[in-house]
Parts: structure tokens; sequence; C-alpha cells
């Protein structure tokens, strides 16, 4: 490719847009985000997403949902410095191990509220909103909330988001139009310039892309994967070996110049990035599970996805004839994918329940359990307890209890509670149940609430949920606990517990929850400061978080060995 293309592929160019007008876009569930205009007048996008007006009263926290549709409170930043949330704010992490946490940073980003208090720094919370959501994977729910951003607050981050946003929600006419709308803000960023061509080459405007090849030329990087993957779409033949960190616009130009996808593609941790190649049947099976794992993991594929994905693959006949066998034999994504189906594949329920043991078990042992309950929880509902499964009571009311399903849970604690044999399996569910709120009335004796954990940091989680939730256990229950391991476990800010402690009692909802997401930290309930999830929990619950707060503490339970 030289910079400055030829006539010939001028032509080549041409001659091949009509037909890129009906190439499909980038599959994913999310398609259809927002495309209206950033404009402040009442508009409706291709996807039927409403795009209002915005006051001055509120002019970067308007959001998607509201009050009693899964927001907080329109005054959710009543009493909170405006500073303090441009510095937090953009720095949550994106909750990549917690449902608990993905769903309450969601809520707390997409609610319309009324904006902090205080002046400005200069920091756009429209832009962080949407940076924080697409890095947990939320493509749809970013384009959606910056299709609500004026155009006097658009900036170059902005824009690169928006766009970035629709190429992974798969609707390549609304990143074309997005392109258009911030010409002015970003035209001098490398990357809507190479948006531009890719979109006048999608539009049939032979001429202008290749006079912006020839200007992205000049500037260098003319055997980038770009350069590529336009010469491909000017009907060159393109072999692209590697593409380790593909863009969202290197996907969509994959997808448009009918290009398999490179073979290290799915070595990115982009959780949108993810989703699309997840859902790529090019891509190698094992890769593309491992990718919709993680995609999944981190909010870019739903469950329903996952499952289909896991579904999706083949195995050789009689690969099912003894799954157990062959998942310990293969213990990665590929293992986890046979498992899975061969539980659907069982009528018979002790045979599913001795699969449901294996997954369940096997996500315990080597880690990403709540995404495998959530997996599984499919085939696991419709087991009723009886005295036939006893044996499988404590893997089922664990799981049942992580999921949020209270009552059926409870009923396998029923089935097993006085029985010598199950008194382990006993314990640690009647540990869940108290920690959901639905177990009986505490004993005065501590020692119950500390059945078989990890070690003296697995107690300590445990003595911060309770503590949390107003039912203090006292040093005395630690006395005989294993040493520590080796982890080492994040200092407490005392700063930061105390402003939480002081923003929960005045019932300051936004601030309680911000503080709250950023004390967790990325290691989440499973891997922060005791102290700091004791007050987290504590402070969830005083805001009227209920519900969230004991979310929260059984995952800690979860990561503590219950």
């Amino acid at each position: 490719m030289t910079s400055s293309p030829t006539e010939p592929m001028r032509s080549r160019l041409a001659a091949l847009a009509a037909p890129l007008f009906a190439v499909a876009a980038i599959s994913l569930a999310a398609a259809g985000a927002a495309t209206g205009a950033w404009a402040q007048s009442t508009s409706t996008t291709g996807s039927g997403v409403q795009v209002g007006t915005l006051g001055d009263a509120t002019p970067d926290y308007a959001g998607t949902l509201e009050e009693g549709g899964g927001g907080f409170p329109m005054d959710m930043w009543k009493g909170t410095d405006r500073a303090l949330v441009e510095q937090l704010l953009p720095k949550l992490p994106p909750a990549l191990g917690s449902p608990a946490m993905r769903d309450l940073e969601r809520r707390l980003l997409l609610t319309n509220a009324e904006s902090p208090e205080g002046k400005s720094t200069g920091v756009s919370l429209f832009a962080a909103r949407a940076d924080r959501l697409a890095a947990m994977g939320f493509s749809r729910d970013a384009a959606s909330l910056l299709a609500m951003m004026p155009a006097r607050l658009v900036d170059k981050t902005a824009a690169r988001l928006r766009l970035d946003s629709l190429l992974l929600a798969g609707d390549l006419d609304g990143a074309c139009k997005a392109v258009d709308d911030t010409r002015q803000a970003a035209s001098a960023d490398p990357y809507w310039q190479q948006a531009q061509v890719f979109c006048q080459i999608r539009a049939g405007k032979a001429d202008q892309a290749a006079l912006g090849l020839d200007l992205l030329g000049e500037q260098g990087g003319k055997d980038s994967a770009f350069f590529k993957l336009a010469s491909a779409l000017g009907g060159e033949k393109v072999k692209l070996d590697s593409l380790p960190d593909p863009t969202p616009l290197d996907l969509a130009m994959l997808r448009a110049a009918k290009l398999p996808l490179p073979h290290d593609a799915a070595q990115s941790h982009n959780p949108g990035v993810l989703a699309v190649l997840a859902q790529d049947r090019s891509l190698d099976a094992a890769a593309r599970l491992a990718a919709a794992e993680e995609a999944a993991a981190t909010g870019g594929l739903t469950i329903d996805q996952l499952q289909e994905a896991y579904t999706s693959v083949s195995f050789p006949p009689g690969g099912l004839d003894d799954p157990i066998a062959a998942a310990a034999n293969d213990p990665g994504p590929m293992g986890r994918a046979l498992l899975y189906q061969a539980t659907g594949t069982k009528a018979d329920l002790q045979a599913r329940a001795r699969l449901l043991q294996a997954a369940l078990a096997g996500a315990q042992h080597r880690g990403g359990y709540l995404l495998a309950e959530q997996v599984n929880m499919t085939y696991l509902l419709p087991i009723a307890p009886s005295a036939e499964l006893a044996w499988f009571a404590g893997d089922a009311g664990r799981a049942l209890y992580v999921a949020g399903h209270y009552e059926q849970a409870n009923a396998w604690l029923e089935l097993i509670q006085g029985g010598a044999r199950d008194a382990a399996a006993a314990s640690g569910l009647a540990v869940y149940a108290q920690i959901a709120g639905v177990g009986p009335a505490a004993s005065r004796d501590p020692a119950w609430r500390f059945p078989v954990v990890a070690g003296k940091e697995g107690a300590e989680r445990l003595m911060a949920v309770f503590e949390g939730l107003g039912q203090p256990v006292g040093a005395g229950a630690m006395l005989g606990q294993a040493q520590a391991s080796a982890g080492a476990v994040p200092a407490a800010d005392p700063a930061l517990l105390f402003s939480l402690s002081d923003a929960a009692a005045a019932h300051r909802i936004g601030e309680t929850v911000l503080l709250s997401l950023y004390a967790l930290g990325p290691e989440g309930p499973g891997g922060c400061n005791p102290l700091a999830l004791a007050r987290v929990v504590a402070g969830l619950r005083q805001i009227g978080f209920d519900s969230e707060a004991r979310a929260i503490a059984i995952e800690a339970a979860v990561a503590a060995g219950v």
C-alpha cells in the first residue's frame, strides 16, 4: 500500500462501496444503541432510544434509569461536593468479578439525576461515566448515555468513547453519524480520521476515502492493520496474520472486508471486544469460549449468550460419555462447556445433580464460582430437594443463596438440618441464610458463624460481613483459626472509611454508593480489606440498600470458602 492510492484503487473502492451497504453489522445482543444527534432537542434514535432536552440544572448527569426503574433518586447527589465525584468516579473499578458490584455501579452511572453541587474542575461526568460503562463491557449503555450529551460538552475523548460504543454495539450507521457529529471536536484525532475513511468507503465516497488514506499515510504507520484492512475493502488480497489488541474499528473493518479473525485477537481484555470475538465462529473454539467467559464475567455478554456459546461447541462422538472425567482432564473453557452440554442431556435427577456438583465444585476450587452458578442455574432451579439428593444439598443450597433464590435455598437447608452426616454442609448453608436475612435468629455463641473457611483471612472476612450486618462477632471468635495466607490484603484508607460512614449517616445516597464501590476496589468483596468490607455493608444498609449490601456480603462469604 503506497501513501498515494492509485486510480485503480479509487475504482475498486467505488465499485465495492455499494455492496458494503449490505454488510451485516457486528453481531451483538447489545446492538441497537442510540444513534440520535448530540443535540439539546428531543429526538428518537434508530434504536428507539429517547434523547431529551437537557436543562442547565443537570448538564452532565442525565441518564437512562429513573427512580423506580432501577435508578437512584433524582437528588442522590444532594449534599455531595462535585469535586469528590470528579475525583473518584473516573477511578471506579470495573467490578470484573463481582455481579453485585457491577449492578450497583451500572445503576450509579446510568441514573438520571441532578448534578453534584459545586463548581466543576473541568471533568465531564458524561464522559467519565461512559468510560466506566465501556470498561465494564456495557457498550450499549455507554452509547445511549453519550447520545444524551449536549454538543457543547463533546471533546475528543467523549467522541472516541461514543464511536467505539456504537461500533461494539453493532450500529455502524450510528457510528458513522457520530463521526459526522463530532467533526469539530475530534477531526484532529487519527483514530477519528480512520473511522471517517471507513465511513466514506461505506457511503461510496471513494475519492474522499482515497484522499483520507493519503493524509493518514503521510502521518506514518502505513503498515498498520488499518491500512491493510482499507486495502482489503478496496479489493486487494490481504492476509492479516496478527492482531493481538484489535480496536472496535478494526473489528468493524474485518467484518466488512469478510476477513477471518487473526488467531491472537482473543488476547484482548476489552470486554466489548471480547463480546464480539465470542460470537465469531471463525475463531478457534477454545479461544472463543475463553473470550465468552471473560466477557460474561465483566458484563459484555449476558449469561444467556454464554450458555449459547457453550452449546455451540461440537464434541467428537462419545465425548459426552464420561463428562466429569473429561472435564477433569480439560479444566478450561472446553471442559466447562462439555459439562454444561452433558447436564442438559440428563433427565435423571441424580445424574444431573452429579454433573452440576462437578461444575460448581470445579469453579469453587479453580475460581469463577460466581459465573458458574449463574450459568448452571438453568438446570439447578428445577431440581426439588429430596432425601435421595441430600448429598447434593450443600452445593445446591450455596448456589441458590448466591443467586438470590432464598426460598429454594432454604428448602435444601431444611432437608439436611439436624443430620450429623451433613453437619458441615448445614453449617455453611446456615451462614448464608443468616447473611441473606432469611435464617433463624442468631445464636449467642458466635462460633456457628465460622464453618470451614479459608484460614484466618476467610474468618476475618466473615467477621467483617457480620459486623456490617449489625451482628458483631468479636475478636474472640478468631482464636484457633489458621494463620493468614501468604497473599497480602489491601490496606484500609481511614479517610475513605470515615467519609463513607459520614455519607451514610447523612443519607447522601450517591456519595455512599460511590465511596462503597471505591472502597471495595478492584478486588471486590472477595479481596478487599475486611474493615472496608464491614463499612461498605453497614453503609449501604444505612441508606436503605439492604438487598445490595447482603449480595455483597454473600460474595464475600463465597470468597471466604463457606
